[in-house]
């Protein structure tokens, strides 16, 4: 007899298999059939390879995500300039420090210009300018030309905070009214007008011939030296070989004079590397912890359920913070601080699942065939919950994403090896506290984050209509 009732468990379980490739082929035909979800896909898929290959597009770039040229500052998209090091050193029968895409190049001439900035002081008030010196040394002055485009001004406000931009041509008198070149002033305050001057003698052109990347041949002016060091600011042209070497900047720099486009991809690496392995971690702890509460059943399910609810009532932000502050804020521990407070839901979601699988015929013919528990739970239960788990776990990861943003924003960057890793929350942060004034630092960070996270959430729609029983069958 036992014999005889163990006999359809194969026929059963190949039934069972075929239905369930029947199912995801079905799913894949309607998911197909989404527009949304699959241009969500390629989002999804290009934004990966752009992350994983930052490296390779950062070398197009010519410039890694840590290295600011510090002279510029924040600038914005499509900003050219000379593609030299902040200080530049060349020493005869050394190696010639200088930027890697020109390295390799047999002749460097570095065409350089030192000029002096002098600061004029300028006060008025309703009755007009009342008094124009030099900031150093106080020289009261009666007057003073301003050149259009060659100076630039400055106002303290009530805030004490710098303001600038470019004035016209105009003449400055003691006793006379502020110009309406520098536009609506306030009844009073101060300028501070910076004046540039290139003396006679501040051009040089420092030429090296390379042999190797030694220095073999370095003259100033063409007269020999035995060395020089560079400032990048007084660098005007940088040629190699002949050619001018010149860097771009697409999406700008920001106030440290780093590549956005370069931070940007490598931002995206830490997100999606954060939200992608967190969801590992609670889709490893929930799938299991759901399909043993589920198949255990009785006091063990109960039991195991009013863990779950404890956990709830934990405010699981504050649980993050907590650890991430005690333990550190390194990668790892951000892996697991968020993965060990997202599992609970999946946990739910699997036990449900399971309650309903157990009862099936193809669970009876593998009890009846001798499998163990184990073995049902991980052969036969948890593959057949894989469609809502794999709906579930694409809307976690945004979800995870989101989360490592926030902590970002108070402060709780992610760090590996005592530095701070910055992720796309990390980015978006640095752009808002810029200003208004440079907004593209705020912009393309967000728009990056914010594809990325639509895609993702509208791959998981697509995928829960996709899985959906009911729709089962329908073209």
């Amino acid at each position: 007899m036992t014999q005889a009732s163990a006999q359809p468990a194969p026929a059963s379980t190949s039934e069972e298999a075929e239905q369930g490739v029947s199912l995801y082929a079905d799913a894949w035909r309607r998911l197909r059939k989404n527009k949304m979800a699959m241009v969500s896909v390629g989002v999804i898929v290009t934004t990966g390879l752009l992350s994983t290959f930052a490296g390779v597009l950062a070398g197009f770039v010519g410039v890694g995500p840590t290295y600011g040229f510090r002279w510029i500052r924040a600038q914005p998209p499509g900003f050219t300039h000379v593609d030299t090091l902040n200080q530049t050193s060349l020493i005869l029968g050394g190696e010639a420090q200088v930027r890697e895409p020109y390295a390799d190049a047999s002749r460097l001439e570095f065409h350089t210009v030192e000029r002096e900035v002098e600061e004029v002081r300028v006060a008025w008030n309703r009755r007009g300018v009342q008094a124009i010196a030099l900031t150093e040394g106080a020289k009261p002055l009666d007057a003073l030309e301003v050149a259009a485009g060659e100076h630039y001004w400055q106002e303290i406000d009530e805030n004490k905070q710098a303001l600038g931009e470019r004035i016209q041509n105009a003449s400055l008198q003691v006793g006379e009214p502020l110009p309406a070149a520098f536009g609506e002033r306030p009844r009073s305050g101060v300028l501070f007008i910076q004046r540039v001057h290139e003396p006679a003698s501040g051009r040089r052109v420092y030429a090296a011939r390379l042999e190797g990347g030694a220095v073999k041949e370095l003259t100033q002016n063409g007269a020999p030296i035995e060395s020089a060091l560079i400032e990048g600011r007084i660098v005007e042209q940088v040629l190699a070989d002949g050619v001018p070497q010149t860097i771009t900047h697409p999406l700008g720099t920001d106030l440290s004079g780093r590549d956005l486009f370069v931070r940007i991809l490598y931002g995206g690496r830490i997100s999606l590397l954060v939200g992608l392995v967190a969801t590992l971690v609670s889709l490893l702890i929930g799938v299991v912890y759901g399909a043993i509460s589920g198949y255990s059943g009785g006091r063990v399910d109960a039991f195991m359920m009013a863990v779950v609810d404890i956990l709830y009532g934990i405010p699981y932000m504050f649980l993050v913070i907590l650890l991430l502050v005690n333990f550190g804020r390194s990668i790892v521990m951000l892996f697991f601080a968020l993965g060990a407070v997202q599992w609970l839901t999946m946990a739910r979601i699997v036990r449900g699942q399971v309650l309903s699988l157990k009862q099936k015929e193809f669970v009876e013919a593998a009890i009846m065939s001798g499998s163990s528990p184990a073995a049902i739970m991980f052969k036969h239960l948890i593959p057949n919950t894989l469609g809502i788990v794999v709906v579930y776990t694409t809307l976690t990861v945004p979800a995870v994403i989101l989360q490592e943003s926030f902590l970002a924003f108070i402060g709780l960057t992610v760090e590996w090896g005592g530095e701070s890793l910055d992720s796309w929350g990390a980015l978006v942060k640095a752009g808002s506290d810029a200003g208004l004034s440079r907004s593209w630092l705020l912009v393309w960070p967000s728009l990056a984050m914010a594809i990325s996270l639509f895609g993702m959430n509208f791959l998981g729609d697509g995928l829960r209509d996709a899985f959906d029983p009911q729709q089962r069958g329908r073209t």
